[in-house]
């Protein structure tokens, strides 16, 4: 749609979902946060999209926020960042609990809340000059949109403190080291390598990458034998799908199993 902060564009069962501000590096605005919450909602709940691939228009993921929210009268202006906190928010729950997987592919620059959106997506793409900063504290503000939830998670609480309150800018192969990203490839390459990837997810069984999402959110939080009881629940879920029954019957013809996502 034309104006549009967020686009959003089928291929196949893939749902393509841009970030398109490329004029201020896609930066997060209140449009933008609540366009983009409804397009992963209804993504969540339409079966006939069984991945969602995140990007940004004119080269660049996400650089932060746009602080011209901050313009004006400080009260409104407070008002204001609330809204696109609740929406902002609420985007990168509906990340996490679609069983959908979700994929970033990044480039440029991933600041604040593109730090965010990356970490909230089950599998990340980059392109090789990407660069990376949690950038809050430049600001003097503290994390959001679940960075200071996922970043210890994923790199050790030494090394996510370090990354949140210096706000030092860091590279893809950096962010390899740290398990930040999955892929590195050339930036020319990026948009193939991601549509690729994606559409490969999208034959999967996604109810078991559901399952497997849920299930490392829960990783941290609870003891052992609750964890196994949770594992044992996803089990029965799984080996009652359509996906399950699919693996067996295509095991005994010896073929390849073709998922349908149910």
């Amino acid at each position: 749609m034309a104006g549009s902060e967020i686009i959003a564009l089928r291929n196949g069962q893939v749902l393509v979902v841009t970030f398109n501000r490329p004029e201020k590096g896609n930066s997060l605005t209140l449009d933008m946060a609540g366009q983009l919450f409804n397009v992963l909602k209804n993504a969540t709940t339409d079966r006939s999209v069984r991945c969602v691939l995140l990007n940004g228009a004119g080269g660049q993921f996400m650089n932060g926020l746009d602080m011209d929210v901050y313009k004006g009268d400080m009260n409104t202006a407070l008002e204001r960042s609330n809204q696109i906190i609740a929406s902002y928010h609420s985007a990168v729950r509906e990340i996490q609990v679609m069983d959908k997987p979700v994929l970033a592919a990044v480039e440029g620059n991933v600041e604040g809340p593109g730090m965010s959106f990356m970490l909230a997506s089950d599998l990340v793409i980059a392109a090789k000059s990407t660069r990376f900063n949690c950038k809050f504290t430049d600001y003097a503000m503290s994390p959001d949109g679940a960075c200071s939830y996922f970043l210890p998670r994923k790199v050790g609480l030494g090394r996510a403190v370090e990354l949140m309150m210096l706000s030092r800018e860091f590279d893809t192969e950096t962010a390899l080291s740290l398990g930040l990203v999955n892929r590195i490839v050339d930036d020319s390459a990026l948009r193939d390598e991601a549509m690729h990837w994606a559409m490969e997810l999208a034959e999967g069984p996604t109810k078991a990458y559901g399952a497997v999402k849920k299930l490392a959110m829960k990783a941290f939080d609870g003891e052992f034998n609750s964890h196994l009881g949770l594992e044992h629940t996803y089990f029965g879920q799984c080996s009652r799908s359509f996906d399950f029954r699919e693996y067996l019957i295509a095991r005994n013809a010896g073929r390849q199993a073709k998922f349908s996502g149910t």
